[in-house]
């Protein structure tokens, strides 16, 4: 597997959950998650080498780059032994707005072709919101109905329709707001889609329910047996259940801080191909990545699997 960092969250009650027009600008400390521009990798290849990073996101809104400037991202990186390994779409495809709807699917398309000169490994989206209000993260009752899925279903294979993709794949996070949350639900989704360049963004900690907040170790289990031969990237963080809140609330924390069966979720993801990408996300600042990267080295030095540094890239000459 490769490590790195990917979104920062600077204001956790604003961010895109609650604000559709929330877009921060990453700080240039924190560009080693996601650097702006090529002009950026000079500086961030020290802190990639210090965290023992080989992993980073793609430029923000990859759609609205020029073929050009993907191609000479891509085979920078490439060069510095790093994998771009996401790239990100946040605009809701599951609009009532027909206009809208298909400006958008016009636009996560060109953003597919970028990312695959770029040879960025995934494109990943949500499941959108059927809510007319609120962010891409707001529940809607309709969102759990077979009218959904179907929907979700076409839009899929409208995006892929077409598209020679020969580096990218493009994939749905799970999220509690809607029917692609558990992995039985989501397996019967990727059997009815059946499409080639359609994958899985992993994140198990966006899974985890009321009988699975205190046995992580089943729902990770479950979840690889069903679904991992559709993941091409992941995240990794943890959750912990705040009692001093009146009814239910969950927040991210640091690694190490929630339930999250580090170990296990690790030894499951060395499973896979050995370029896969595992970031750590939605941290305010550098302290909090150094944290949780320190975290997962730790484990993984422990139970014996391999995190490609960037460095050993170089030496290896790949």
């Amino acid at each position: 597997m490769r490590l790195g960092g990917i979104y920062p969250i600077f204001e956790p009650n604003v961010a895109l959950r609650r604000d559709p027009a929330y877009k921060p600008e990453t700080p240039p400390n924190l560009r080693f998650v996601r650097p702006d521009s090529i002009d950026d990798f000079d500086d961030i290849t020290p802190q990639l080498d210090r965290y023992g990073l080989s992993a980073i996101a793609a430029p923000s809104a990859v759609w609205t780059r020029s073929r050009d400037e993907c191609a000479a991202f891509g085979e920078r990186a490439r060069e510095l032994g790093i994998m771009v390994g996401e790239a990100n779409f946040n605009d809701n495809l599951m609009v009532a707005a027909r206009e809208l709807a298909e400006q958008r699917i016009n636009d996560i398309r060109r953003g597919l072709l970028n990312a695959d000169v770029m040879q960025c490994r995934t494109l990943h989206i949500l499941p959108g919101t059927k809510s007319p209000v609120g962010g891409l993260l707001t529940a809607h009752p309709e969102m759990f109905t077979d009218a959904y899925k179907a929907e979700l279903r076409e839009v899929v294979l409208r995006v892929l329709d077409g598209l020679d993709l020969q580096h990218t794949r493009f994939l749905i996070e799970p999220f509690n707001h809607s029917f692609f949350y558990q992995p039985e639900d989501i397996r019967e989704f990727y059997d009815a889609v059946d499409h080639p360049r359609f994958g899985f963004q992993m994140d198990v900690v966006n899974m985890i329910a009321m009988d699975t907040y205190f046995d992580t170790t089943s729902l990770i289990h479950r979840t690889f047996d069903l679904l991992g031969e559709f993941v091409y990237s992941a995240h990794v963080k943890d959750l912990l259940w705040d009692h001093g809140h009146l009814t239910l609330k969950w927040d991210e924390v640091l690694i190490g801080e929630g339930t999250l069966d580090l170990e296990t979720y690790l030894q499951r993801l060395d499973e896979l191909d050995p370029d896969t990408p595992c970031y750590c996300e939605h941290l305010p600042d550098e302290a909090s990545y150094a944290h949780n990267f320190a975290k997962v080295h730790e484990v993984t030095e422990r139970i014996g699997v391999e995190v490609k540094r960037r460095v050993e890239q170089l030496e290896l000459g790949g």
